[in-house]
């Protein structure tokens, strides 16, 4: 299976290849009031809305303070999409399917937690609002 790899802080993530539509740089979203922490806005990429959600304060984490050189990974399945922003991207990886457990993968000597697009998009659902303002 190929998966797509990156981190947040200093943990590593990774999502199955299927999910991912595009890695896009230099683009802003669009704020939206009254969200969580972790909702960045609304971005307008390409004739389609993406929900962009920053991945650190979304797992617990602070914000990356370098938005410079911020990547989006747009992602979409099922009908569905959304945008997230990792700390750091580090690319594709190929490895045999043969774990039982589908949740963990080894990468370079690092433990990876495989993410599921449908279980990011329940736990931002039951979030409640957030500090940003009107």
């Amino acid at each position: 299976m190929k998966f797509f790899v990156f981190k947040v802080s200093d943990e590593f993530l990774g999502i199955e290849s299927q999910f991912i539509h595009r890695i896009i740089d230099d683009s802003k979203a669009t704020p939206v009031c009254l969200t969580p922490d972790c909702y960045e806005g609304l971005l307008y990429y390409r004739g389609e809305l993406f929900d962009v959600i920053n991945l650190a304060p979304f797992f617990g984490h602070p914000k990356k303070e370098d938005v410079e050189n911020t990547r989006i990974i747009i992602l979409k399945w099922a009908n569905k999409k959304m945008a997230i922003i990792p700390d750091d991207i580090i690319g594709m990886i190929w490895m045999k399917d043969d774990s039982e457990d589908r949740t963990v993968f080894h990468y370079e000597g690092h433990v990876a937690r495989l993410l599921n697009p449908d279980d990011i998009w329940k736990k931002l659902t039951g979030l409640f609002y957030g500090p940003n303002k009107i």
